[in-house]
């Protein structure tokens, strides 16, 4: 009796799981049509007072179904300047990344593991590193606006990385290319004017030098093996 309650509670589970997922792809197809930047912008607009709320709840909600988090960045700096606008993409992508975590960790953990591992298989080796290397990872991950910051969210949560380390980590990594992106949409609305080119330069100096940070920048214990290999040649 008992091992036949279990089956029925465990068939209702993926059942709710499965019902979910269809809904989220649903609502990533029509979310990915529906909210162009121009679209993004007249939303705040129109919202009025309570414009700051719904960019927070476009934030928080928006990359759950792998919207371009950039699209939104550079809408909040069209729509309040770069300092606000860092404020309040900082506020809404700290709410995502910690939903985003959970939902990965704890909802939809079999699913996004098959399909990372399968359309990443390098990934393998990198979400069952220790913690100390995940560490190091996510600090790189959120430096490098080349790797899709929905990715990195649904990826973490896999991982043994403690909740409090993926939090303070991605809080302070995520600023340079959150006033970089918020930046070009400040500096957007007078596209002929220099500092626009300078903010289109600023983020293209983010790209590459992160690039070549990844690159480059190796963990410790990664060059300790790589030197006693050298040695042993």
């Amino acid at each position: 009796m008992n091992e036949t309650k279990k089956q029925k509670q465990l068939s209702k589970s993926k059942l709710f799981k499965a019902v979910l997922i269809v809904i989220l792809v649903i609502a990533t197809i029509w979310i990915t049509v529906y909210f162009s930047p121009d679209r993004v912008r007249q939303m705040i607009e129109e919202a009025g007072p309570n414009g700051q709320i719904i960019y927070i709840l476009l934030w928080t909600f928006l990359p759950i179904g792998f919207f371009p988090v950039p699209v939104l960045a550079i809408a909040g700096g069209m729509g309040y300047g770069l300092w606000q606008g860092s404020l309040l993409t900082f506020i809404g992508a700290s709410f995502n990344m910690i939903f985003m975590f959970f939902m990965s960790r704890y909802l939809f953990r079999e699913g996004l593991q098959s399909y990372l591992y399968r359309k990443y298989p390098k990934s393998v080796e990198i979400l069952g590193a220790e913690r100390g290397r995940l560490n190091f990872v996510l600090m790189l991950a959120r430096l490098m606006p080349v790797i899709p910051y929905n990715i990195e969210n649904y990826a973490f949560g896999l991982t043994d990385i403690r909740f409090w380390d993926y939090l303070w980590i991605s809080w302070i990594f995520i600023l340079p290319g959150t006033f970089i992106y918020v930046n070009v949409g400040d500096k957007a609305l007078e596209p002929t004017d220099r500092s626009f080119m300078i903010s289109l330069l600023l983020l293209g100096a983010l790209v590459i030098g992160t690039t070549f940070l990844g690159k480059f920048l190796k963990d410790p214990k990664k060059k300790d093996k790589e030197s006693q290999n050298e040695s042993r040649h």
